[in-house]
């Protein structure tokens, strides 16, 4: 065999190594934000859905008409799913969680320093997998969502329903509960 032979298997393998955390939330973000909500709707690797979904919060996109923040990862909040031991960093690099405009700036900190796996500036001191406050906007995302969708739903039901009113003229009643006499 020659060098040649031997080597592209080695070209092979590391073209197709997943991309480290870091090299993910570059990617992300240098994506459109409809880009993104693309991938979020996609992805099925739980490390770059994390990323996708820190990219959006930093830039303030909680949701986008069907797809939001949460919607695959909110059952995770609270829940210890990565060990943590206490850790105490005296680093001069040493992060904390007020060094960060937004949650969403801190959630992508995190996973770009090996977060959710590993944790060294104790920013995901629960070990559910979303630093300094980041699972609360997530939360908060996945209630925003749901009320709409159940405000939706309510105006729905009450514009398909025609009414006959007693002197025969018809009408739908709106979210509201006022008569609308030009719905049906």
């Amino acid at each position: 065999m020659t060098r040649f032979s031997l080597a592209l298997p080695l070209i092979a393998l590391v073209a197709c190594a997943p991309p480290t955390p870091l090299q993910q939330i570059t990617v992300t973000g240098q994506m459109t934000t409809s880009s993104l909500w693309v991938e979020h709707s996609r992805t099925t690797d739980p490390l770059k859905l994390m990323t996708i979904e820190a990219e959006l919060g930093e830039r303030g996109e909680m949701g986008s008409s069907t797809r939001y923040v949460g919607q695959r990862t909110a059952s995770a909040v609270g829940k210890q799913n990565y060990a943590r031991t206490p850790q105490s960093v005296a680093s001069a690099d040493s992060r904390n969680c007020s060094d960060f405009s937004n949650s969403g700036q801190a959630q992508k900190v995190f996973l770009a320093l090996g977060g959710p796996i590993s944790d060294p500036h104790n920013l995901d001191a629960d070990g559910d997998g979303f630093a300094c406050e980041w699972g609360t906007q997530v939360r908060a995302s996945v209630r925003r969502a749901e009320r709409a969708r159940a405000s939706e739903r309510s105006a729905l039901i009450a514009a398909s329903r025609c009414y006959t009113g007693p002197r025969g003229g018809t009408y739908t009643i709106t979210a509201s509960g006022t008569r609308n006499y030009e719905g049906c």
